[in-house]
């Protein structure tokens, strides 16, 4: 069954444009030898009317993830969850002892990060969302280095 064609507004997020963001993402050194180089997943857009505990989440097998906005969110958010996102799609599932969120996973987001958003050097203390996104707000809004983002118009 054929994707339902959508709006670009609804690819929007705290003034990113997703889509345009995951091609770029796609682009990446760290997804080269992977699917992500080969073809475009399937993304979704989940609207909620508050914080939500699970802010994306990634369907290997169906090669489809989706990221979810809800009020408050913050730019550093939204690419922090969608690169999570993407790497799921990259790594897959693995044999490790952790095999959604183990070594390899770990890597592959650390080094995704730097390449995307120059951010290095961050060890999360667990796997759930949030590091990332205070790293990628901290560098936005203090005038650091530029990150590399498309912005919806």
């Amino acid at each position: 069954m054929a994707a339902v064609p959508r709006r670009r507004s609804y690819y929007e997020v705290a003034g990113i444009d997703l889509l345009a963001e995951t091609g770029r993402l796609r682009g990446l050194p760290v997804f080269a030898a992977g699917p992500l180089a080969a073809a475009e997943p399937e993304l979704k857009v989940r609207r909620a009317s508050r914080r939500p505990n699970r802010l994306g989440f990634a369907v290997p097998g169906e090669f489809r993830l989706s990221v979810t906005a809800y009020p408050g969110i913050r730019p550093g958010d939204v690419l922090e969850t969608l690169l999570h996102e993407l790497v799921h799609l990259h790594v897959g599932r693995s044999r490790e002892a952790r095999a959604w969120h183990g070594r390899a996973f770990k890597l592959a987001l650390a080094e995704a990060m730097v390449q995307a958003y120059g951010i290095a050097g961050v060890r999360p203390r667990n796997v759930l969302h949030g590091t990332y996104a205070e790293a990628i707000e901290r560098r936005r809004l203090t005038g650091g280095t530029q990150l590399a983002l498309r912005l919806a118009a």
